[in-house]
């Protein structure tokens, strides 16, 4: 069964006051192993042992993950249980996140040497519910590591999330198709300067998207300007056809972003550019995509 998952959202006013040193961050795992000794030793009712061992003593990234995602210990615990198949054969992995660390901090000093302005917030890896890949917070980026087959894919998610810390405000939650691309694309393309382009976070719609790009570029041209929910929920959030892969809008927004990195000179301005624009259709026609 497919699973929507929707890896980030709109972010207001993240990267104002955030460290500019890697070394500064935190990346903290302690929910992840507070979770699995909650599920393993807790007697009578689970939902009650959640809620006083891994929600109540919880992380502020934790906390920050409740209201939307995780909800409840009530929801969590009816989801684990319904579910307690899946979690079993995530948790090696989710074990070995602590493993990423010193690999996410190397990530993050060549992002500052590509992106000299880089704010870099704590990281929080959390087990929720099984329906957020990541997102950021006011504590920090928020990883659901139970998303995640192996750690190395968890990395992938989290640098895209680190790309939207720094991308501008967006005020209004009624933005176009192409804009929303855009900023997801965006953060794609810069995560595949930064890890091997082959281990996107969506091998198999960047595969699909390769192949039938123009045709996707007709459709995407034909409603990139709708602000229609539906719309975007078939190109962004797992609405799609049953012979397509999800997550098609994200392939053309990266599609727009290399090619205006590829066209201009300077490449730490173009990066700048490819995470400050303000005007979606304004970056779409400087890009000169399409370009085939």
């Amino acid at each position: 069964m497919k699973k929507i998952i929707l890896l980030s959202l709109i972010i207001v006013g993240c990267a104002s006051k955030l460290n500019t040193n890697p070394d500064d961050i935190q990346v903290i795992t302690s929910d992840i192993d507070r979770f699995w000794s909650t599920v393993d030793n807790y007697e009578g009712d689970l939902s009650n042992a959640l809620d006083k061992e891994y929600i109540n003593k919880g992380t502020n990234g934790l906390k920050d993950f409740i209201p939307k995602r995780i909800i409840s210990a009530e929801a969590l615990a009816e989801h684990y249980l319904d579910n307690k198949e899946y979690y079993n054969s995530i948790r090696e992995s989710t074990l070995q996140v602590e493993k990423a660390k010193d690999e996410i901090i190397n990530i993050l000093y060549e992002f500052k040497e590509i992106y000299p302005k880089a704010k870099f917030p704590n990281i929080y890896y959390i087990i929720g519910r099984m329906n957020s890949g990541g997102t950021a917070k006011n504590s920090g980026l928020l990883i659901g590591a139970e998303m995640f087959k192996n750690y190395e894919e968890s990395i992938i998610t989290t640098i895209h999330e680190l790309i939207h810390y720094q991308q501008p405000n967006i005020l209004s939650f009624r933005v176009s198709l192409l804009t929303q691309s855009l900023r997801e694309g965006c953060a794609d393309f810069i995560t595949s300067l930064l890890i091997d382009e082959e281990e996107r976070m969506k091998p198999d719609t960047y595969k699909y998207g390769y192949i039938h790009e123009n045709k996707l570029w007709e459709e995407f041209y034909a409603v990139m300007n709708s602000k229609d929910f539906d719309e975007q929920y078939i190109w962004l959030y797992g609405g799609q056809a049953e012979d397509r892969p999800m997550m098609l809008g994200y392939f053309i927004g990266n599609q727009i972003a290399k090619s205006y990195y590829n066209k201009e000179s300077d490449k730490k301005q173009a990066i700048y550019d490819i995470i400050n624009w303000k005007n979606s259709n304004k970056f779409l026609i400087a890009s000169g995509y399409p370009n085939f």
